[in-house]
């Protein structure tokens, strides 16, 4: 294990519980940050790794990484999944909609891609962000709310194994 990974499973390790049924995020905002930002480092160094260069991160709804490739300029929405692992798994990638009663995650990013970032499966899933938005349209996929408290969260449940087709999936 490199020392990159090591760092991001200390930071992980204590969001990762392989506690039967404690797949509810119990963490607050500043968890779910540290968390968020460690796993678009990761997707960042894995993006270089495959010969991308980096431009620069984004703190705002737009998107979280500009990177370029063969001179074009690609920007990533970038969400880390901590909970799911070999033990503990429903099937789902977690799609976020709403949060505090007003559009977020797909409803406002500006990335040309998403990436879902899953550390303890080791898995990566890409995406083209039109190609996700179609997926969702097309099909009536479970809602659900939930998320740190108070924010009541509303997220789309796309069960991997029917629609694994649709990502390219790398193991990391």
């Amino acid at each position: 294990m490199n020392n990159f990974t090591q760092k991001i499973n200390k930071i992980f390790s204590k969001h990762l519980s392989e506690e039967p049924g404690d797949m509810v995020s119990k963490m607050n905002f500043k968890d779910d940050l540290v968390v968020g930002e460690s796993g678009e480092e990761y997707v960042k160094n894995f993006l270089i790794n495959k010969g991308y260069s980096f431009i620069s991160d984004n703190k705002d709804y737009r998107y979280d990484l500009l990177m370029s490739f063969n001179d074009r300029n690609i920007t990533y929405e970038v969400k880390t999944d901590v909970f799911v692992s070999p033990k503990k798994d429903t099937g789902n990638l977690v799609v976020e909609f709403e949060s505090r009663g007003k559009p977020s995650g797909i409803s406002v990013t500006e990335g040309d891609y998403y990436v879902y970032y899953m550390p303890k499966l080791n898995e990566i899933w890409n995406i083209k962000m039109s190609e996700l938005k179609v997926l969702i349209e097309d099909n009536e996929f479970r809602k659900v709310s939930g998320g740190d408290e108070g924010s009541n969260t509303k997220m789309y449940l796309i069960k991997r194994e029917l629609y694994k087709n649709y990502f390219k999936i790398y193991k990391t």
